[in-house]
């Protein structure tokens, strides 16, 4: 029998039944001798002394009265002494019916009954007691005969109470009792040694599987929490299984519980002789693994993901399972505690679950960028609480210009500049990625309203600007509070309705084409237009084109790149220029470098263009100055160039 096979038999129910049982046996033998020992309190050996003294004096005064009777019926007896000896004798009748004492007396067998007889009968011949010799000699001798009757029965009571069979039966009793006592601490030792027996197994055995997931067969996460180093040598690689709450869902916990057992399967096959694998939680893993010389530790992370990447098959389906892996190498010199690095290896598991990466190795590169996220992070809080801090927000406008005059300026993207005085500059993608992390989406969206509105209120409110201002979405804005907040914020302080285009990216949409299309209708029945930005970077691109009611189409700069080098390329974007016309959407091409670029885009006609070639991002007053620039055309209520376009 294998040791979890013994372990189960001797924690199974029949086992915890069967020393229940003996636990009541016990109980019931010590009540057993408890009600039998309590019988021989009211008969102890010093109340049969006591009772059998008090008949012995009894006795001892009989005889006194015996013979003085007997020389009053001589004719030579002291009449007082017999009165003496009767009264004594008849105190002690009194004293045996009645006294407090002497009840142990009256209570063994018939004595109280004897007694009672024998004082009736020593009353009955009180009278010629008392007159003695003067009753003559007659009188007494039938005094005397009454007399011996009752001295014999006195002896005989004397006798059954001192040397008959009780004084023997309350001895055989006591040794009856403390041999009742000696089997039961024998039994009651013997059981108690079985218990704790019992119970040292039970503690060793629930303490064994406290720490042991009953699924697996590892050890869990409160075997974790026990450990007290991990030897510097060692990686630590946490590990979690992708959509394994989707997997409970669709298969239920027999499920969930199969994928873990095939997934813990896996795992144990990469481990080496002094590996150790632990299940952390319900879909996660800790790993302690050893270096072997012929791997790197992103070698053998790579083979743990490929290891732990398999189609699995239950019933009459099969899933794709993948794993995510967060590693904290093994280091040298001055090394932390393990759960410094345990803190590590988690927190780059939790970075390679944010950038949707298979695994991601805890080095300089990402503790840098750890702490500057939590910099700039903190940075954020403050700068939107008003509070003092390193961290700056501004804004840069990019001008848009026309594919059919570069001095044709039709509008500008806002764009978003962040700088931190310890972490230098932030790319404003971090910046979004982050307060959509940490729940400030919201208000980064509001307080970039705010800023534009701030900004650029002169330009239409005292120039007659009338071009695009567009304003980039970040996912935490394309809720139903957008409607409000572009008409509070943006339309209510100057900027006409008409000049914003609201930019979204396929990844802001995430495919609810129905939620997104009603804000774009809310929008649009206001005046404010759409455009889907960086079309060509996501893998559904022209799903979003059918789908999503936008009116501009941003071509990324990947359709740009090497156009004027290869005429493949070129006319693949002008088939996408193209594409976006039948759908009718004005195109803005994006990421225009040069002067060969630009005129091949200015071949196709008709299209916006965004790039380095017209003009860099720059600030509010270089963008006013540009436009106030006698060279530079923009639309406005009295439009200084010939409107034949209608940008």
């Amino acid at each position: 029998m294998n040791k979890g096979a013994l372990l189960s038999g001797l924690f199974s129910r029949t086992t915890v039944v069967f020393l229940f049982l003996v636990v009541l046996l016990l109980l019931g033998g010590s009540f057993y001798t408890y009600f039998q020992d309590r019988k021989l309190q009211s008969v102890s050996l010093g109340t049969l002394r006591m009772a059998s003294w008090n008949l012995a004096q009894l006795g001892n005064e009989a005889s006194a009265f015996d013979r003085e009777l007997s020389l009053a019926a001589k004719g030579v007896g002291d009449q007082d002494e017999l009165t003496l000896r009767y009264d004594v004798l008849w105190s002690r009748y009194d004293y045996l019916l009645n006294g407090a004492e002497s009840r142990a007396t009256r209570d063994h067998q018939d004595n109280e009954q004897r007694l009672k007889d024998l004082f009736s009968e020593l009353k009955a011949f009180e009278e010629s007691v008392l007159t003695g010799v003067e009753s003559g000699p007659e009188e007494l001798a039938a005094t005397m005969e009454a007399w011996k009757r009752q001295k014999a029965d006195i002896q005989q009571l004397v006798i059954d109470n001192f040397v008959g069979d009780d004084a023997s039966r309350l001895v055989t009793a006591v040794e009856e009792s403390r041999n009742r006592l000696a089997n039961l601490r024998i039994v009651t030792l013997a059981a108690l040694v079985a218990v704790f027996l019992y119970l040292a197994f039970a503690i060793a055995f629930v303490r064994r599987q406290s720490g042991v997931d009953p699924i697996t067969g590892l050890p869990n996460s409160q075997y974790l929490h026990n450990v007290r180093r991990v030897s510097p040598e060692k990686a630590i690689i946490t590990c979690e299984i992708r959509g394994f709450q989707l997997v409970l869902s669709d298969f239920g916990t027999e499920g969930g519980d199969d994928l873990l057992r095939v997934f813990a399967g896996k795992l144990k096959k990469q481990l080496g002789a002094d590996d150790e694998l632990i299940q952390a939680s319900q879909s996660g893993f800790v790993m302690f693994m050893s270096m072997s010389p012929t791997e790197d530790i992103e070698t053998m992370t790579k083979r743990l993901v490929e290891a732990t990447t398999f189609d699995w098959r239950i019933r009459d389906s099969v899933l794709h399972v993948s794993a995510v892996m967060g590693v904290d190498p093994q280091c040298q010199g001055n090394c932390p505690g393990w759960s410094i690095r345990y803190q590590r290896a988690h927190r780059a598991l939790t970075q390679a679950r944010l950038e949707g990466q298979d695994y991601c190795i805890n080095q300089e590169d990402l503790r840098r960028k750890i702490e500057e996220d939590r910099l700039v992070h903190t940075g954020l809080i403050q700068f939107f609480n008003n509070e003092p801090g390193t961290l700056h927000l501004s804004l840069v406008y990019q001008p848009i210009v026309s594919s059919e005059n570069i001095k044709l300026v039709t509008g500008a993207e806002v764009l978003l500049r962040c700088r931190d005085e310890r972490v230098g500059f932030v790319p404003p993608n971090r910046v979004v990625d982050l307060c959509e992390r940490y729940g400030l989406g919201v208000e980064l969206g509001r307080w970039l309203f705010r800023q534009i509105a701030r900004e650029t209120q002169t330009l239409y409110g005292n120039l007659g600007f009338n071009g695009n201002l567009s304003i980039n979405l970040n996912p935490s804005m394309l809720a139903d509070h957008l409607v409000q907040d572009v008409q509070s914020l943006l339309i209510d302080a100057g900027i006409p309705a008409t000049a914003l285009c609201m930019e979204i990216t396929e990844d802001n949409a995430a495919l609810e084409f129905q939620r997104i299309n009603q804000l774009i209708g809310s929008l649009h029945d206001l005046g404010v237009t759409f455009a889907l930005d960086d079309f060509g970077t996501g893998h559904s691109s022209l799903e979003y084109v059918r789908e999503l009611k936008v009116d501009r189409l941003k071509i990324d700069r990947c359709f740009v790149n090497g156009i004027d080098e290869s005429e493949d390329k070129a006319r693949f974007l002008g088939s996408v220029i193209a594409m976006a016309e039948q759908a009718y959407m004005k195109s803005v091409i994006e990421g225009v470098e040069n002067e060969a670029q630009w005129q091949l885009i200015e071949s196709f006609g008709g299209v916006l263009v965004q790039g380095y070639y017209a003009h860099k991002p720059m600030p509010l007053n270089d963008y006013v100055a540009l436009l106030l620039d006698s060279r530079t055309y923009y639309p406005s209520v009295q439009t200084r160039y010939v409107a034949t376009t209608g940008y």
